[in-house]
């Protein structure tokens, strides 16, 4: 399946579904398809940042920032804090094994700048296992392997533009979460170049 056989789906399904539960149900055996793609391959989605600890690769999004897909490449022994998405979400293991901490908000979330959370279980995913996250879901994801990880990553909306939060779980505090992506100049053309086209 190539990227561009990828986003056709993915419009397709997300015109015809708005429940998250409906759609990441239809994405999976997509982005599992995928994720085999010999277009995900390229040395420079292995690339990681090593101040973040992983690098997010784009590979699309629409123009108003929906149905963002992207290659993520985690560092050994790095991962992201605990954070929700405000979006669905599908991932797909490519290589190595990362460790996904899930959570559960015991506050009701009306007080800003506080969160209290428990942690309520954990996974290792590895090459072709799959993790469905939704809107208020929180987890963490954590490289455990000793080498580089990648996985797919398809949102309902690009993460930057959903307005979620990321948790510190000791001191239960909630603040606003933006990751850094990329500068992919491959990535980049090829997500100019769809624009063009769509």
């Amino acid at each position: 399946m190539t990227l561009d056989q990828y986003v056709r789906d993915l419009r397709e399904i997300t015109a015809q579904h708005s429940d998250p539960v409906e759609i990441t149900d239809l994405v999976v055996p997509l982005a599992k398809k995928f994720a085999q793609s010999p277009e995900l391959r390229r040395p420079e989605y292995r690339e990681c940042d090593a101040e973040q600890g992983f690098g997010v690769h784009m590979l699309h999004e629409e123009p108003n920032h929906d149905l963002a897909v992207f290659l993520v490449s985690w560092l050994p022994n790095r991962g992201t804090t605990p954070h929700n998405h405000k979006t669905w979400a599908v991932v797909v293991g490519i290589e190595g094994q990362e460790q996904e901490i899930n959570y559960d908000r015991r506050d009701d979330g009306g007080k800003p700048g506080y969160a209290d959370l428990k942690r309520s279980g954990e996974q290792v995913m590895t090459v072709g296992d799959t993790a469905c996250c939704y809107p208020e879901h929180i987890h963490s994801v954590r490289n455990v392997g000793t080498g580089i990880s990648m996985s797919l990553h398809t949102y309902g909306r690009h993460i930057n533009y959903t307005g979620r939060s990321e948790f510190d779980v000791e001191r239960k505090l909630e603040k606003p979460y933006v990751i850094r992506v990329a500068d992919d100049g491959y990535a980049r053309t090829q997500v100019l170049t769809k624009r063009r086209i769509s």
